[in-house]
Order: structure tokens, then C-alpha cells, then sequence
């Protein structure tokens, strides 16, 4: 998927479940700089948890986003 803002493609980091946790990962990120988009979002408020939430952010920023989560011991 393209991010038609920067021309850069967007790379799905990982996923999850949970609505809250994809809100706190997306706040994390976006504190340390990285834009993130969440796919299925609004339809996993519509299922309930069953469909998994992507974490996204354009393919410049994967490698910085991925090694923050590991740093500060986020599982996904």
C-alpha cells in the first residue's frame, strides 16, 4: 500500500488483538516521531476482537520503529 503523503510504502510491523494496546503502540510510536496507521481499526470494533489489528508505518521508518518496540520490550 502506498502512502500517498510521502510516496513512501507502508510496511505492517505487526499486529494485534487488542484496541487498546494498538492505540498505546500508535501513541509510543508517534512520541519517538514515526507515523503510524492502523489497518482494520474501525472493523475490528465491528467484530469484537477478531479480526487483528496491523500496525503500519511507512517503509523509511520500519527498521527505527521495530527496534523501539524491541527495546522497550513491546510484543507483537
Amino acid at each position: 500500500m502506498e502512502n500517498k503523503h510521502t510516496n513512501t510504502e507502508l510496511v505492517t510491523i505487526g499486529a494485534v488483538k487488542e484496541q487498546l494496546k494498538a492505540y498505546m503502540l500508535k501513541a509510543f510510536l508517534e512520541e519517538a516521531g514515526i507515523t503510524v496507521f492502523l489497518q482494520n481499526e474501525m472493523s475490528s470494533q465491528l467484530y469484537g476482537n477478531m479480526l487483528e489489528i496491523k500496525i503500519q508505518v511507512s517503509d523509511t521508518d520500519a527498521k527505527k520503529a521495530r527496534d523501539l518496540l524491541n527495546e522497550s520490550g513491546y510484543v507483537l
